[in-house]
């Protein structure tokens, strides 16, 4: 297995091309996996690395009236410190802002911020404003990339360094 360019935890089959996680053994049953919609080449390229994760996202519009707008349940594709890619239940249209909250465990080890030890699990949330970038259809649902327009400093840095210690150990 070949791991993917500017994704961390995702490796190609060297039998059949297929992208999996790294955590999927090969080898490996040739089951529906998602496509990764984005691969780092000269066309795209990221500023920030990305981790697959399955985090659990809560988005909203951002648009009056905010609480007339319903919350967006998604699950995390893949995350890092300049945007995301969820899984969405509904298309979303480009350019869209969204008020986004990320449940990451463990974020806040690697956080600058001075009450970090004071914090739990339960309470670590990335909160920013995102537009969202592209969308395509997957499998009756729609992966959804969203860029980070507005982010607390210390949240960007504590995902670039959750990602850079992910980058670490699968390298």
């Amino acid at each position: 297995m070949r791991r993917m360019p500017g994704l961390v935890g995702s490796r190609r089959c060297t039998g059949c091309g297929v992208f999996a996680k790294e955590e999927d053994s090969m080898p490996h049953r040739h089951k529906p996996l998602l496509p990764i919609p984005h691969q780092r080449d000269a066309e795209n390229m990221r500023e920030y690395q990305r981790l697959l994760r399955p985090y659990k996202v809560e988005a909203k519009l951002l648009q009056f009236p905010m609480p007339a707008q319903p919350v967006i349940s998604a699950a995390c594709y893949d995350i890092g410190a300049g945007g995301l890619c969820v899984e969405a239940p509904r298309a979303l249209e480009i350019g869209a802002l969204l008020q986004i909250r990320v449940h990451v465990p463990k974020l806040n080890k690697f956080s600058p911020s001075f009450f970090k030890a004071h914090e739990n699990d339960a309470e670590q949330y990335v909160r920013c404003i995102g537009k969202v970038a592209w969308v395509r259809p997957s499998g009756g649902k729609y992966l959804v990339g969203v860029s980070f327009t507005d982010i607390d400093p210390d949240q960007r840095k504590a995902l670039k360094g959750l990602v850079q210690k992910a980058t670490r150990l699968h390298s």
